[in-house]
């Protein structure tokens, strides 16, 4: 046998926002390893808002988790079992199989990341999903350009504040939106937005046509709900909207309902791009490539925080619901 493993299971489904004992930590048996197969002792584990979807009874683009089962998600382990020659003892590994601190998976399932390369969380931020999820959202599909004005919201978490130093890479106005002052503060001075609008506070209306009196030639939405239909009110002719998600949305009964004002995208000739971290996988190696170089230069800051133990996940997953994140969520499960 390879031992015992700690996994997060659904034991209901959650109402509104998480509670404790929507979830349960249980304990299960692992197989003894056959050929192919190794078994990997999880070191960081991602908490994403996508996450609250596949726990609703909602078929989306991800397919509803069933009562009783384990929780999964983005994380980065290390090989310590091994019968698959392309993974030996030691090698470090990308998976899906969050929520668990140890798990026996075939080598296929698993995709090797480079420790050297940089810290080995990054693969679950800057050099992973959240990377794909920004650059190819930013550079493929919005395409900024110098003298364009760009609207970001979530621009204090992961993507957002990706998208953010993206876009001023290529010269763009960035107007960034956050829940506080002091990830205004951060926004501005550490990433280089033009200016900030706090959506607790302010008045994102209000806001939007003072510092986009032309309109905005593209918005960035991680948020949907509210701000959504504020920027579309917001957009000049032939702008573009890049739709990344709806975190406004995901604790009530309907994630997937759309803006009431719909029909002004129409009128306008506004582009909507609906898109996933998938539709890049075939772009990924000349994207992490770019990413992991800026990184390298210093050019683009990765802010990261970070809970520590395994049993802190849950409150970790609130908390990145609740926007109580700067950049990437992380729960450090190996010390």
């Amino acid at each position: 046998m390879s031992g015992i493993a700690t996994e997060v299971t659904m034991q209901r489904r959650p109402e509104g926002a998480l509670k404790d004992d929507d979830f349960a930590f249980v304990e299960r048996s692992l197989p003894a390893i056959a050929e192919g197969e190794v078994l990997v002792e999880n070191h960081w584990m991602s908490v994403d808002p996508y996450m609250r979807l596949y726990l609703t009874e909602q078929s989306g683009a991800h397919a509803p988790l069933q009562v009783g089962e384990t929780l999964h998600g983005g994380a980065v382990g290390i090989v310590v079992e091994s019968r698959a020659k392309n993974l030996p003892v030691g090698a470090a590994v990308q998976s899906m199989l969050g929520f668990r601190d140890r798990f026996v998976a075939h080598a296929s399932e698993l995709i090797p990341v480079d420790a050297n390369l940089a810290p080995l969380q990054s693969f679950l931020g800057v050099l992973g999903l959240t990377g794909l999820t920004a650059y190819g959202g930013t550079y493929h599909l919005l395409k900024p350009q110098a003298g364009e004005t760009i609207y970001v919201n979530g621009a204090a978490g992961a993507v957002g504040s990706l998208v953010v130093q993206l876009a001023k890479r290529r010269g763009a106005t960035v107007l960034a939106s956050a829940g506080s002052d002091a990830k205004g503060a951060w926004v501005t001075d550490a990433l280089g937005a033009d200016s900030f609008i706090n959506y607790r506070s302010d008045d994102l209306s209000e806001k939007l046509a003072e510092y986009a009196p032309d309109g905005l030639n593209m918005m960035f939405d991680n948020v949907g709900g509210g701000q959504l239909e504020a920027a579309i009110e917001a957009m000049a002719p032939m702008g573009r909207i890049a739709l990344c998600g709806a975190i406004e949305l995901y604790d009530s009964d309907n994630y997937r309902r759309g803006p009431a004002n719909l029909f002004t995208t129409i009128e306008r000739n506004v582009t909507l791009f609906g898109f996933n971290a998938g539709q890049f996988r075939s772009n990924a190696p000349a994207i992490v490539a770019d990413l992991a170089g800026m990184l390298a230069r210093g050019e683009i800051v990765n802010e990261e925080t970070i809970v520590v133990g395994f049993d802190n996940c849950i409150a970790a997953f609130r908390g990145v619901l609740a926007g109580e994140n700067t950049g990437k969520m992380l729960v450090q499960i190996k010390v």
